[in-house]
């Protein structure tokens, strides 16, 4: 009569634990890609909000009020020149998230003139402050425009 031994033996434990080891592995990877990409999500929504809030102020102002301020700033938006994004204005009181300190932006207002119809097109580059990758996947900076037409 033979004797029966209940259990695992080594080589299957060690199996068992070799296999268990890669798939931690595999799925610590999997979180950490996951947050990586998150968070490149979010430095891409931020600069957008970044590139985009001039050109919603600039549109509202008008074309006429801003080829009037050509030579100088609007608020505290300055024109041809790299600046840092503040998180609140001074100027105007515009908040925004903490996050956005980390980007700096150029605006570039150039005036348009056609058969008699007035325009400005306006240019806003955002980058990485420090030439960090902010926004993922290798892009380096942000640009955004648009054309404003002078209203008769």
């Amino acid at each position: 009569m033979t004797q029966r031994t209940r259990g695992f033996s080594f080589t299957e434990v060690m199996l068992a634990a070799m296999v268990m080891g890669l798939l931690v592995i595999y799925v610590f990877t999997l979180i950490s890609e996951s947050n990586r990409g998150t968070a490149s999500a979010y430095h891409q929504y931020v600069a957008e909000q970044i590139a985009r809030e001039p050109l919603e102020v600039f549109r509202f102002l008008g074309c006429q009020r801003v080829r009037e301020n050509l030579g100088q700033s609007i608020a505290d938006y300055r024109f041809n020149e790299w600046q840092k994004i503040e998180t609140v204005s001074a100027a105007t009181g515009i908040e925004r998230p903490e996050d956005a300190t980390a980007f700096e932006r150029k605006i570039t207002v150039t005036p348009l003139t056609r058969d008699d119809i007035e325009a400005i097109l306006v240019q806003v580059s955002v980058r990485p402050l420090h030439g960090g990758a902010g926004f993922g996947a290798g892009l380096e900076q942000l640009n955004r425009s648009t054309i404003i037409v002078s209203q008769p």
